[in-house]
């Protein structure tokens, strides 16, 4: 190795280390800024951590002087192997992909009352948790889980819980008619 090689390898070693740092502290800042659990932050920059890595794994093996061929042989290979394992499994892609998006650009929160508005399968409740695939909602006694991914595609109100609705129990109207 030449010594521009190792000063490139270098400088893409302090790159990813300063970019993790920058990455976490962008994540850890969001989180507290919109009061999210400190575990839905640790899902997120794992993600995001997974993605700045191997990008700049690609980058240290083209400095490294792994040609364009061979890089692009091996990548394809690794795609093409996840491709298929993964094709069942696309949901799971999408629901992390939307967990990521809704982490960032969404407007509720935790403990925000919901509903999201899906035709005839329309579902709302308290926000519990905003994991790293479902959305965890509870109406009254029930527990409903959407997946992240439908959440992203659906129209999502925020409103208020409905009233508890008063059971009489017809002892009020004998007293008032007395």
């Amino acid at each position: 190795m030449t010594l521009h090689v190792v000063l490139m390898i270098s400088a893409l070693i302090a790159v990813f280390i300063v970019g993790r740092k920058s990455i976490n502290k962008l994540v850890e800042r969001i989180g507290n800024e919109r009061n999210i659990p400190l575990l839905r932050v640790q899902y997120v920059n794992k993600v995001l951590m997974l993605a700045w890595s191997l990008l700049c794994l690609v980058g240290l093996g083209m400095v490294a002087g792994i040609g364009y061929e061979d890089f692009g042989l091996f990548f394809t290979s690794v795609f093409a192997v996840l491709g298929v394992a993964l094709f069942a499994q696309w949901s799971i892609l999408s629901n992390v992909t939307a967990s990521i998006i809704v982490f960032f650009f969404f407007p509720y929160r935790i403990g925000d009352y919901v509903r999201i508005v899906d035709g005839d399968n329309t579902v709302q409740g308290t926000i519990q948790e905003i994991t790293l695939f479902h959305v965890i909602l509870q109406d009254g006694e029930s527990i409903v889980t959407y997946p992240n991914a439908l959440v992203f595609q659906k129209a999502v109100q925020i409103t208020h819980p409905p009233e508890p609705e008063k059971i009489s129990s017809g002892f009020e109207d004998d007293i008032q008619g007395m």
